[in-house]
């Protein structure tokens, strides 16, 4: 049984949203030919980059694309998992919002929501009989947090320690 955690990525919708943003670099005269490459790889990075985790079977997996392209995936025997640590990251504080005047804070916000798979408060961890540290799952939402906790426990049946 193939349970992910976290919703998946549509490609489909990505590779429309990157046509979109490349675009008008590809077509303005003002940008120099030497620059555009960069201009298209950066838009393939901010686009194309997520993390996909889901329980498959005996293992949890973990595969992260950058621009597009799959790295191996990582996988972790779940019989091996003995705690599950829930963490919250911490944001932008008081001495951010005072030396950038908020701009931190704004930005943290953005990339949260953009991509809660890389700038998520909430984080998942598994640690593994051995000690071995594995992130399972970042992001934004109780809900999601609540839902994503209740596969790993089920599928683990490891006890769940706050960080």
């Amino acid at each position: 049984m193939d349970r992910p955690l976290g919703s998946l990525p549509n490609w489909t919708k990505r590779w429309i949203v990157f046509g979109l943003l490349s675009l008008p670099a590809l077509i303005s005269p003002q940008i120099p030919w030497l620059v555009k490459p960069f201009a298209v790889a950066m838009m393939a990075v901010l686009v194309g980059s997520v993390r996909v985790s889901r329980v498959t079977g005996t293992d949890l997996v973990t595969q992260q694309f950058i621009a597009f392209i799959p790295r191996k995936p990582q996988l972790c025997k779940l019989k091996f998992i003995v705690l599950i640590e829930a963490e919250n990251r911490k944001g932008a504080g008081a001495v951010d919002w005072m030396l950038f005047m908020g701009f931190n804070w704004i930005m943290d916000r953005i990339m949260q929501w953009i991509w809660p798979w890389m700038a998520g408060e909430l984080e998942l961890w598994v640690v593994t009989a051995r000690d071995k540290k594995f992130l399972a799952w970042r992001g934004n939402g109780d809900a999601d947090f609540q839902a994503n906790l209740a596969i790993l426990t089920s599928a683990t049946g490891a006890t769940m320690r706050r960080q």
